[in-house]
C-alpha cells in the first residue's frame, strides 16, 4: 500500500482529461491495472472496454479483461468506456494510448453525492506491477468528481454571466438611445428624430456621415453622440476645422509627413487620420478643403489608406469619418470647387440640423443648460431667468444659433451681479443691422471696470468688486489678467 501511495504523484502527472458529462446511472466503480496487475473486489462491477479498431464492441469478463487491455495498448489503440446498459461505447469518454515507457493503465469512475460525473484514465509510470487499493482510487475519484462538478458549475455561472452582460449591453444601448446626455437638448420633434432615431441607427455602422446645418447649430454635438454610441466609443474622437488649417499644411495636418518632407520637417509627424485610428474623425467645414486634399480624402474613404507627405508607401488606417458643413455643397460641385465623387462619397447618410429659430420649443431648456454650464465655469450659483428675459430670448431670430445664445448668456452672466439673469445685450441687433453690438470682451471689460471703480479698487470682502459681480475673487483676478485690467479699474 505505501508503494501505491508513492506512485500517485506520478499518476496525477499522467492524468488524462476527463470529459464534463455524466454517463448515466449504470456507471460503476472499477479499478484496472495493466499490463500486469488488476485488482477488483467482489462488490464492484467490471469495466467494459472496447477496442476502437473493431467494428463492434464486446463485454469482457474479469478473466478476459486484462488480455484485452494489454492487447489494445500494445497496438497503440485508444480505449473508451462502455455504457453497462446499452452495451455501446459511451460518447465523450476519455481515451488513452500506451506511452513510450509502457505505462500501466488505471480506469475509474468519478462519483460524488449527486451521482456519476465522468470517468478518468490514469497512467502509472514505469510499467511496474502495482497493487492499488480500490478504496484509495474510489476516494480519489470522489475528490476529482467534486472538482469536476465545480468546473461544471463555474462553466454554467460563466455562461449566465455572459448572457447577463449581453443583456446589460443591450439595455445600455437602449438607455443611451432614449436617455440623452445633459448637454443634448432635443425637445422638439426635429431634434428628437435626429438624436433618438437617426443617430442611434447610423452609430451601429461605420458609414460615413455628413452633418449639414448653419453655423452654431450643434453639428459637433451630433458627431460626438454618434461616436459615443458606436463600437469605436472607447477609441479617440478627434475634430478639426478644415477652414482653420493653413493652406500649405492641410495635407500634413490630415495625413502626416515624413522627416525632411519640407523645410522645417525635422521629424516624422502623424496626421489626424493616424492619430484617430480605431476611432472617429470629424472634418468640420469639409467644404473648405483644397482640391488636392479632397482627392486624398477620397482615397482614404474608398481604400482606407493614407500617404504621408514625403512618404513612399501607403499606410492603412481604420477611421470612421464624419463630415460637417454649412456650405451648399451642391453649388460648389456645380462650380467645380468641390469634387463630385467626394460629394457622393460623403453624402451616404446626411443629417440636416435645423436652425434654432425653427425649433423654439428647444430654446428654454437650452437656456437653462447653458446658464448652469456658464455658472459652473464662473464658480457661482446659476441665476434665475425671469419671464421677461425669456420673452426677449424668444423674440430674437438667433442668426448665430446656439453659439450666439451661449455668447449672449455668458455676456449677461458677467453683467448680472444678483440671483437673476439680466440680459444686457441689445438682442434685436444682428449682423448687417444698424448699430453695433458690444463684443463679449468689451462688455466684460466695462462691467469689471465699473465694479472696481465702485469698490475703490477693492477685490476681496463683502464690499469688494468680486462680491458685487457674484464671482470668486480668484476668478475675477484671472479675468482681469486676461483683459489687462488694473485694480484702479483702468486698462493696463
Amino acid at each position: 500500500m505505501p508503494a501505491a501511495r508513492a506512485a500517485f504523484p506520478r499518476a496525477f502527472a499522467g492524468l488524462v482529461r476527463s470529459r464534463q458529462r455524466p454517463y448515466g446511472a449504470a456507471q460503476r466503480h472499477f479499478v484496472g491495472l495493466a499490463p500486469r496487475t488488476m485488482t477488483a473486489s467482489a462488490d464492484h462491477a467490471l469495466l467494459l472496454l472496447a477496442d476502437l479498431g473493431e467494428a463492434s464492441a464486446r463485454a469482457h469478463t474479469e478473466a478476459t479483461l486484462l488480455p484485452a487491455v494489454s492487447a489494445a495498448l500494445s497496438r497503440h489503440l485508444p480505449l473508451r468506456r462502455l455504457d453497462l446498459r446499452r452495451g455501446a461505447a459511451a460518447p465523450g469518454a476519455p481515451e488513452v494510448r500506451r506511452g513510450a515507457g509502457g505505462e500501466a493503465l488505471a480506469v475509474f469512475a468519478l462519483r460524488d453525492a449527486e451521482g456519476a460525473v465522468g470517468c478518468a484514465t490514469m497512467a502509472l509510470g514505469g510499467g511496474a506491477a502495482l497493487d492499488v487499493s480500490p478504496a484509495l482510487l474510489e476516494a480519489m475519484g470522489r475528490l476529482l468528481a467534486v472538482a469536476l462538478r465545480q468546473v461544471q458549475v463555474l462553466g454554467r455561472v460563466a455562461a449566465i454571466a455572459r448572457r447577463a452582460q449581453g443583456e446589460k449591453r443591450t439595455l445600455k444601448e437602449e438607455l443611451d438611445r432614449v436617455a440623452l446626455p445633459r448637454e443634448v437638448v432635443a425637445v422638439g420633434p426635429a431634434m428628437r428624430a435626429i438624436f433618438q432615431q437617426m443617430v442611434p441607427l447610423v452609430a451601429r455602422q461605420d458609414t460615413t456621415v455628413l452633418v449639414r446645418g448653419e453655423t452654431g447649430t450643434g453639428k459637433e454635438v451630433i458627431a460626438r453622440r454618434i461616436h459615443a454610441l458606436s463600437r469605436r466609443a472607447e477609441r479617440p474622437f478627434l475634430a478639426v476645422n478644415c477652414g482653420a488649417l493653413p493652406e500649405g499644411l492641410v495635407e500634413s495636418a490630415l495625413f502626416g509627413h515624413e522627416r525632411g518632407a519640407f523645410t522645417g520637417a525635422t521629424a516624422r509627424h502623424l496626421g489626424l487620420f493616424e492619430r484617430a485610428s480605431g476611432g472617429t474623425l470629424l472634418l468640420d467645414e469639409v467644404g473648405e478643403l483644397p482640391r488636392a486634399a479632397q482627392a486624398k480624402l477620397l482615397r482614404v474613404l474608398q481604400e482606407g489608406e493614407i500617404e504621408r507627405v514625403g512618404g513612399e508607401g501607403a499606410v492603412r488606417v481604420s477611421v470612421r469619418v464624419i463630415a460637417a458643413t454649412h456650405r451648399p455643397l451642391e453649388d460648389m460641385v456645380a462650380s467645380t470647387a468641390f469634387r463630385e465623387d467626394l460629394y457622393y462619397r460623403l453624402q451616404v447618410f446626411p443629417i440636416i440640423v435645423p436652425p434654432l429659430r425653427d425649433r423654439p420649443e428647444d430654446l428654454e431648456p437650452l437656456t437653462r443648460v447653458i446658464v448652469e454650464k456658464v455658472a459652473a465655469s464662473f464658480g457661482r450659483t446659476p441665476p434665475r431667468v425671469s419671464a421677461e428675459s425669456m420673452a426677449r430670448l424668444r423674440a430674437h431670430g438667433w442668426p448665430g444659433n446656439v453659439r450666439e445664445l451661449e455668447n449672449v448668456i455668458e455676456r449677461s452672466m458677467v453683467m448680472s451681479t444678483g440671483d437673476e439673469l439680466i440680459l444686457s445685450a441689445p438682442l434685436s441687433a444682428a449682423p448687417g443691422a444698424t448699430g453695433r453690438v458690444m463684443t463679449y470682451r468689451e462688455a466684460a471689460q466695462r462691467c469689471i471696470e465699473d465694479a472696481l471703480r465702485a469698490a475703490g479698487g477693492k477685490i476681496y470682502g463683502e464690499d469688494g468688486a468680486a462680491a458685487a459681480l457674484g464671482l470668486k475673487p480668484t476668478t475675477l483676478q484671472s479675468k482681469m489678467r486676461k483683459l489687462g485690467i488694473r485694480k484702479d479699474g483702468e486698462k493696463g
